[in-house]
């Protein structure tokens, strides 16, 4: 329900007769479905809750007392009326009122009263006065127009008045030093235990993030390992496969060199310049 909403109702239930001892009107007062007042014809209006007691010794309490007396002792009446015609067909009857009120921004915007004679039910709308009747026994309750008004004046305009005094001492009402103490302590409880199962469970958190930090790296760590010894064996291969074209081509050079210092070659019988016969080597080098 919203946060200013909030209902009063009335719970009365009225007998013709009782056996020795036995109340013939019980009654009950409740906010927002709270009990704080418990009502019978012998004992009168008995405190309920925190909410009771703080309201037990003001006007409004007596007020309330005095008109939920006073609704009882009609709807008995009633009930004695339809006695006669009910009796035959089930037995003692037994009368049930509820009152709801509904208070919305300081003032009562629904209200209506349901009465159960027997099990067969009546509804009375107190803010535009229309039944929704279901039972003929409540005929006897429809023809009496004081009470009618009575009931309409008690749950708009009385209630309006009870539910402003039964929240003004529910703001005014000391927070309970047991119920803060209990705050507390279940929070410094569960303060407590959060810590220790985090501290219990520190280690087992740490070891499966370090193992999967460090596999990361060892992985790659090796492809880098890897990569160097490949590139080192590829660059060595390079270089002795160019020293040994350099040292041949050296040697041949060097033969060449040391073969054109001779004034002639023959060569396939026939004789060439120095000159010729170097230039004919090298293209045979090449070839080869």
């Amino acid at each position: 329900m919203p946060f200013d909403t909030h209902f009063l109702s009335w719970n009365i239930t009225v007998k013709v007769c009782t056996t020795l001892g036995q109340p013939w009107c019980e009654g009950q007062s409740s906010l927002d479905e709270v009990p704080f007042l418990q009502y019978d014809n012998d004992n009168k209006a008995t405190p309920l809750g925190d909410q009771g007691k703080a309201v037990h010794a003001t006007d409004m309490w007596t007020d309330l007392s005095q008109r939920l007396e006073y609704v009882g002792q009609e709807l008995r009446k009633m009930l004695a009326n339809t006695k006669q015609c009910t009796t035959e067909t089930s037995g003692q009857p037994t009368l049930q009122a509820i009152m709801l009120s509904k208070y919305e921004q300081g003032q009562i915007v629904d209200a209506s009263w349901q009465f159960s004679i027997s099990g067969k039910n009546s509804i009375l709308n107190t803010m535009n006065m229309n039944w929704t009747l279901i039972s003929l026994e409540a005929g006897g309750i429809m023809n009496d127009e004081e009470f009618i008004n009575d009931l309409k004046v008690i749950s708009t305009a009385d209630c309006s008045h009870w539910l402003k005094e039964l929240l003004k001492h529910e703001k005014e009402k000391p927070r309970s030093i047991s119920r803060t103490t209990d705050v507390t302590q279940l929070t410094s409880a569960t303060l407590f235990t959060s810590t220790s199962q985090f501290d219990n469970n520190k280690e087992t958190i740490i070891i499966p993030v370090a193992i999967s930090m460090i596999i990361p790296f060892t992985i790659i760590f090796i492809i880098i390992i890897l990569l160097a010894i490949f590139i080192y064996m590829c660059l060595k291969k390079k270089f002795c496969f160019q020293g040994e074209m350099d040292s041949g081509l050296s040697e041949k050079w060097l033969y060449c060199g040391h073969w054109a210092q001779e004034p002639s070659l023959v060569l396939g019988g026939s004789s060439l310049p120095p000159d010729h016969a170097l230039l004919w080597l090298v293209i045979k080098i090449q070839q080869h």
